[in-house]
């Protein structure tokens, strides 16, 4: 039976971080149903309950250290957990699991990962050096790809693979109907969803979506159902951007915690989906619903590239007749990015695949 310790962002009620545990558990125990698995978390007790798995807290430096001596394997898993971004604390927090599980002589693997932006040069020194004693590192995009090569990390140890999501099985419709019910959205009208979340603290993207949220719902006779992905974090920008609409009774937010299976029902459950937060949009492609990307970030940029989707622009630079238009072009009935998906699936599938070739090796590092 096979040891595995996992870590990542989880336990912060962040659906796409929860839809990689999820998906990372599913593919691990797909392949070794008696795998054993501890989860790193902010907040053990829910991820144990959730994922029928072994959790302790991620600033338990005891508990990780015991966990980690007796493991096989560290798994690095999905995000961008490698970049500083959100705050240089939270890479030195991961570098530092990551060396844990180096100086404890463990294998050692990043699980599909975005890499970057770093900009601070110590930190770009540092994850090379702790990257590079790292036995495999599967990364989920083309960009990541190239920012270790920048880094200098050798490349015999980085394979492009895909975004762990991208494994997950379809949801039917019936769990995303109840929670639509809930709402009391109408049934009898398009339905078009909006994911958004904070950005600094211009509120002009939340303008400009709202006029295209008008536009469209008045054009399609459509009711918008904005989505926070990370809930209740999100609320507040969904709020916003029902208040800056002026059509605010064609639009409901749906201010309640979900989980993968609901987020993946209700995205069966909707005609179109506008999103800035990346999961929101992979959601969308396992469902093989249309959507529209509002980019923040370029692990946006990267997925919707690879996929082949539909960008309305960077959100500081966002027009409502972009996202408009992007709409239109989503909608129509010539556009799919099936053929893309299938691939980038089977590319996902590589990353349990490999993590258990790295487990049936001698050590490589």
């Amino acid at each position: 039976m096979s040891k595995i310790v996992i870590s990542g962002y989880y336990g912060f009620a962040n659906a796409g971080d929860e839809a990689m545990l999820t998906a990372i558990i599913k593919s691990l125990r797909s392949t070794e149903k008696s795998v054993e698995l501890t989860v790193i978390s902010g907040d053990p007790e829910m991820t144990s309950a959730q994922h029928q798995v072994n959790s302790i807290h991620r600033f338990n430096f005891f508990e990780i250290i015991k966990s980690l001596h007796g493991c096989d394997l560290l798994i690095s898993g999905g995000g961008s957990l490698l970049q500083d971004v959100t705050s240089m604390r939270s890479l030195l927090y991961y570098l530092s699991i990551l060396a844990l599980g180096v100086i404890l002589k463990k294998k050692v693997m990043l699980f599909g990962q975005g890499i970057g932006p770093i900009h601070s040069r110590f930190l770009r020194k540092l994850t090379k050096l702790i990257c590079s004693h790292a036995d495999l590192i599967t990364v989920r995009d083309q960009d990541s790809l190239y920012e270790l090569r920048r880094l200098g990390v050798p490349t015999q140890k980085v394979q492009l693979t895909a975004d762990s999501v991208l494994t997950l099985p379809q949801e039917g419709k019936d769990l995303g109907i109840g929670l639509l019910n809930a709402f009391h959205v109408p049934e009898d009208k398009m339905l078009i969803a909006i994911s958004v979340r904070k950005w600094q603290e211009d509120d002009s993207y939340l303008l400009e979506l709202a006029k295209a949220a008008d536009l469209l719902a008045e054009e399609y006779n459509a009711h918008i159902v904005l989505l926070p992905l990370q809930y209740p974090v999100d609320v507040e920008a969904c709020r916003r951007l029902q208040h800056f609409m002026r059509q605010t009774a064609a639009s409901t937010v749906l201010e309640t915690a979900c989980d993968t299976e609901q987020f993946l029902s209700l995205m069966g459950n909707f005609d179109l989906l506008i999103g800035m937060r990346l999961h929101a949009l992979i959601f969308a492609a396992v469902m093989e619903l249309p959507f529209v990307a509002v980019s923040y970030d370029p692990k946006i940029d990267g997925f919707v590239k690879d996929i082949n989707g539909i960008n309305a622009g960077k959100v500081e630079e966002l027009q409502a007749a972009q996202v408009v238009a992007a709409a239109h072009k989503a909608l129509a009935p010539e556009t799919s990015a099936h053929g893309m998906l299938d691939k980038l699936r089977a590319k996902a599938l590589l990353n349990a695949q490999e993590a258990f070739e790295l487990l049936s090796r001698g050590d490589v590092r």
